[in-house]
């Protein structure tokens, strides 16, 4: 392989290098989101950090449904509060909130998404939390933070709760009695932390909704799962981020062929 291509290589594998190409990156995820039936008519939200900044991100306008979603109709905004730039259209204040605080928090983290998917809603309605049923929960296995129900998400002064729950290094929340917040170092990775962790709470609801004694595996088996996890990343250099990314542009591959108006 020549050196060029490696170069591109790497610079795939890491936050979208700029703007436009993040502006793409999250319309995608936000047509995913309705594909899936996840949008909440428009009550949810995603963000993601524009490249080389600590300040300013993306996120959506509010009042438009998702599949009216495009790169051009993202709203940029800073840590702040206030809208930057074009196009000044309003944004939910709870999305502000939310991505806002943690985004501030998490240097490392550069794409929220806040859901109210219908099986990680159910999930959080529960004590036990999420159980570690399946392999697509396992992989969240000592992952998940929790963050008790305080009401709308409306007050700024909630951004350090929110923060302090997530803590400094996971990545996925449930918030509890609403829906989760799933974060990552790119587009792809909160996309898919979003996607497995709903399947997860699918697998966990259908299992309980029969009555029958669930079998959970064992503290060592999880233990020795999540020993796999972190020896396969490094098999390849960067190849389970390879792979999330391999993964997100085949799902950018099926609503290009649906709509591909997302990229406008």
């Amino acid at each position: 392989m020549n050196k060029l291509a490696t170069n591109e290589q790497d610079k795939q594998l890491h936050q979208t290098s700029d703007e436009s190409t993040a502006r793409i990156d999250l319309a995608a995820v936000y047509r995913l989101i309705n594909y899936y039936g996840w949008s909440d008519v428009t009550l949810t939200h995603a963000s993601t950090r524009i490249p080389g900044s600590e300040s300013d991100f993306l996120i959506n306008p509010f009042g438009f449904t998702f599949d009216e979603i495009k790169a051009s109709n993202l709203v940029k905004m800073n840590l702040d509060g206030q809208i930057v730039g074009t196009p000044n259209l309003p944004v939910n204040p709870t999305a502000f909130v939310i991505h806002g605080g943690i985004l501030a928090a998490r240097p490392d983290i550069n794409t929220v998404i806040h859901a109210h998917t219908p099986y990680a809603v159910a999930v959080s309605t529960l004590a036990c939390g999420l159980l570690c049923l399946d392999e697509a929960s396992m992989v969240f296995y000592n992952k998940i933070a929790y963050h008790d129900n305080h009401g709308l998400e409306i007050n700024i002064a909630q951004q350090k709760r929110l923060a302090e729950d997530l803590g400094p290094e996971k990545l996925c929340m449930f918030m509890r009695n609403h829906g989760i917040v799933v974060c990552g170092r790119t587009v792809a990775e909160a996309f898919l932390n979003l996607y497995f962790l709903e399947f997860a709470c699918r697998t966990q609801i259908l299992a309980m909704s029969t009555g029958a004694k669930l079998i959970q595996p064992s503290e060592d088996i999880l233990s020795s799962f999540a020993q796999q996890m972190e020896k396969f990343k490094p098999m390849k250099k960067d190849g389970f981020k390879s792979a999330q990314i391999a993964t997100f542009k085949a799902l950018m591959g099926m609503i290009e062929r649906i709509d591909p108006s997302y990229q406008e």
